[in-house]
């Protein structure tokens, strides 16, 4: 029992590093994007291969895009390229259905098409060794894969007698074409267009042959391949050039092209030469949809303006900064501030905001923006974009954080105080807030006597006055309710007459203005709490099984993972049931055999007997706590086909010797 106890310890450990290796390797792979280019490509192939015979009869001066032209002009032909198309969306369903809504009449090229386009998705090129050849990890009794898409490059999920794991596979480049020549030639013409072109090796296969043209840049005076974008499939061709009408100056390109067939591919070619237009870039566009998204009134009389914009777009190169200058203006008349006189700011070109301080009531403000590239030394400058807006109180702003938006108030505002100011209310610590601001007149007044009350309400609230008493000229207003108009008084501490007194009026906002606005939840008055979400689940779900004159017993144990606030558990509800190689394809539990218990929470172990030799089992638990039941988790696994302790790997499994016979 011990020896076998070690023999598995170092199983365990090998196979975790293996696996944690494939992680690794399998970020090398290409992006989605590249693959699902070859993929399309390959369904396109195949319409051409179905058509080859007609093609070959037709001239061979074709209109356009050669071969493949044809196909896209020739009605059954098209229906087969359809699928093939990057615009078509592989929805779930079956293809029938999706083909019937694009050709509601003799859907069938487009059928077999769209399914031969989700085989090539899901199955990689070549074929998997036999069984016996595996050797190594490749020959572990284990269930490391299920599909291809699961094993890093080239590898395929393929069976070993007692398992599946990742293998090289045979025959990988079976009846694919062979690579282009990696050498690519650009012009560019007059009119802008570049022509790409590359040439072909000979090709031994009859089928045909398609090209997939990708590309990639960099914004900047110098060709950089850390700072590229993602490649990006731009044509797909039977032949072996194409025109760009889409290069901008100021970017350097890269191109690389793949040669594809029904069978598949060998690859893209190596990165080519970096290519830049010879024309200058342009300046950049104006910014457009200069706006105000909110006020702040300060206590003297002092305004600060949050101003956005949109981005100018279709860009040569990027924007390096803005510059914004503003000016007023005495209301109603034309006295205009001198331009040495202008205020000016210089804004970061990927922010499209800014904060103007300093700015006064009751005066029309004129603002100009530029948008600032630059191409090497020389400052390329956009148009300006102008905004005209006055820093009057014709607005309630209701502000949560740092988001905020003008409203219009739908109650007329009194007359405001010359002395006393209200801030914007505000969301903070689970409660609606506001401060208040006044001027101190009388230099031997040390306090001041704050009271406020809801005037009216749109609910039914309470009408309680609240009072504070503070040696500064700001007082901040706590629990204040949504939806009401409150006044507010100021008074020296110790004045008995009521002539000192200073008061003042606000509105405060919805709730629900406030909890569209906010990124976390709020409770409004009314509404229900939120039952909590169970959180705990069970993980580390592993197995280990002997053999004993033909019977298997099997051991299956897990943990759980505990939320930060930690829930009693109560127990745990498992299930277990075998599954046939129909139901496995689709992930589903076939209740050959199955069985459900629940278990006490000290015991998270579950042992099984009699199960069945080379056999798929599928095991769920849920953790049940005093708050309700978590997540179910599920792993399947495989039962040993010959007698010898068997460790069976999931993801994440962590060895733990109680599991071990």
């Amino acid at each position: 029992f011990e020896s076998g106890a070690m023999q598995l310890s170092a199983v365990c450990v090998w196979i975790t590093l293996l696996l944690g290796c494939s992680s690794v390797w399998g970020r090398k792979a290409d992006s989605a994007s590249a693959l699902g280019g070859i993929f399309r490509t390959r369904c396109a192939a195949r319409c051409l291969s179905l058509h080859s015979t007609r093609i070959a009869l037709t001239a061979s001066h074709f209109q356009s895009n050669g071969s493949l032209g044809w196909c896209q002009g020739h009605k059954q032909c098209a229906k087969c390229l359809e699928p093939c198309k990057e615009s078509w969306e592989l929805k779930d369903g079956p293809c029938r259905e999706l083909c019937e809504h694009a050709f509601p009449k003799r859907h069938g090229e487009c059928v077999t098409s769209c399914e031969f386009l989700r085989s090539v998705m899901v199955v990689k090129q070549g074929e998997c060794p036999a069984p016996e050849r595996a050797t190594g990890f490749a020959a572990a009794c284990v269930e490391g894969c299920e599909e291809d898409g699961e094993c890093s490059a080239h590898k395929k999920c393929c069976p070993n007698g007692c398992g599946h794991t990742c293998q090289p596979p045979r025959n990988l480049y079976r009846g694919a074409p062979l690579k282009p020549r990696k050498e690519l030639v650009f012009e560019e013409l007059p009119s802008g267009v570049l022509e790409v072109r590359w040439s072909s090796k000979f090709n031994v296969s009859a089928e045909p042959v398609l090209n997939v043209l990708q590309r990639r840049w960099n914004y900047g005076i110098h060709p950089s391949e850390d700072g590229a974008t993602e490649w990006q499939v731009v044509a797909q061709t039977s032949e072996e050039r194409v025109w760009l009408s889409d290069i901008r100056p100021g970017r350097w390109y890269q191109f690389r092209v793949a040669a594809v067939n029904v069978h598949g591919t060998r690859g893209y070619t190596t990165p080519s030469r970096h290519f830049r237009s010879s024309k200058d870039p342009s300046p950049p566009p104006a910014p457009s949809d200069m706006r105000v998204s909110h006020m702040s009134f300060g206590p003297d009389r002092s305004v600060s303006v949050h101003v956005n914009w949109e981005a100018p777009g279709d860009l040569d190169i990027p924007v390096h900064h803005y510059k914004l200058s503003w000016s007023w203006t005495v209301s109603g008349g034309d006295l205009a501030m001198p331009p040495k006189l202008k205020k000016r700011k210089t804004i970061n070109g990927d922010s499209n905001s800014a904060e103007l301080d300093g700015l006064r009531e009751n005066k029309s403000y004129t603002l100009e923006l530029q948008a600032i590239s630059y191409w090497g030394q020389l400052p390329l400058k956009s148009s300006k974009a102008i905004l005209r807006f006055a820093t009057q109180r014709t607005e309630t702003v209701f502000m949560i954080g740092f988001i905020s938006e003008p409203t219009v108030s739908s109650v007329p505002r009194k007359s405001q105080s010359d002395i006393l100011d209200v801030g914007t209310p505000f969301y903070q610590d689970g409660q609606l807030q506001v401060r208040v601001y006044w001027k101190k007149r009388d230099p031997n007044v040390s306090r001041y006597r704050v009271h406020w009350f809801p005037e009216f309400c749109s609910h039914n609230g309470s009408r309680i006055q609240e009072k504070l008493i503070t040696q500064e000229n700001y007082a901040s207003l706590p629990g204040l309710q949504f939806s009401c108009k409150y006044k507010v008084i100021i008074q020296p501490a110790g004045s008995k007459g009521r002539v000192q007194a200073e008061s003042t009026t606000f509105y405060t906002p919805s709730c629900a203005s406030i909890q569209g606005k906010s990124p976390k939840p709020i409770l409004c008055p009314g509404e229900p709490a939120a039952a909590p979400k169970v959180l705990a689940r069970a993980e580390n779900l592993t197995a280990a099984f002997s053999v004993h004159k033909g019977n298997v017993t099997g051991l299956f144990s897990w943990a759980v993972a505990m939320p930060r606030s930690p829930q009693q558990v109560t127990g745990y509800q498992v299930t277990w049931a075998e599954v046939t190689a129909e139901s496995r394809k689709n992930n589903l539990a076939n209740s050959l055999i199955s069985q459900s218990q629940i278990l006490p929470p000290e015991r998270n172990i579950l042992v099984v007997t009699g199960l069945q030799m080379a056999s798929l089992y599928r095991l769920e638990v849920g953790v049940m706590t005093t708050g309700g039941q978590g997540p179910t988790i599920s792993r399947t696994f495989q039962t040993p086909g010959h007698a010898r302790p068997v460790l069976q790997y999931s993801k994440h499994t962590k060895l733990n010797e109680h599991f071990l016979f």
